[in-house]
């Protein structure tokens, strides 16, 4: 099971669903193989261009024996808090936190954050 953080898109636009978007809170493998690129990838462009600066000087100034493990604790680095700068680049665009959700997969989180914050109405009884 892994917990699902869901986020609400600003109600300010036109085109707004109440759908939220559902994060998972667990390692990118595709940040720690491809580092800053995994961040552009995954739609966090703010924080992939400060990392990919950051990438960029560390390997123009430091001796490439130094480097290459700093790229490397970089990488994992931004791999294991990739939920926390997902949720932190949303919210910069507007997104409101919500309560989130244990889930096994991302439909299955969407569906039990749905059934706790939009109870489906009970029928009348029939008299």
């Amino acid at each position: 099971m892994t917990f699902y953080s869901a986020l609400l898109p600003p109600a300010a636009r036109p085109d707004a669903r109440a759908w939220p978007v559902m994060v998972a809170c667990r390692m990118s493998w595709l940040v720690l193989l491809c580092g800053w690129g995994g961040l552009l990838l995954r739609g966090c462009l703010v924080s992939g261009l400060l990392a990919g600066g950051v990438s960029i000087v560390l390997m123009q100034f430091v001796p490439l024996a130094f480097a290459l493990p700093m790229l490397g604790g970089l990488h994992l680095l931004l791999a294991l808090n990739t939920p926390e700068i997902r949720q932190w680049e949303l919210q910069l665009r507007g997104y409101a936190p919500v309560p989130g959700v244990y889930a096994p997969d991302r439909s299955a989180a969407l569906l039990r954050w749905l059934e706790q914050n939009r109870p489906v109405p009970s029928p009348s009884p029939v008299s």
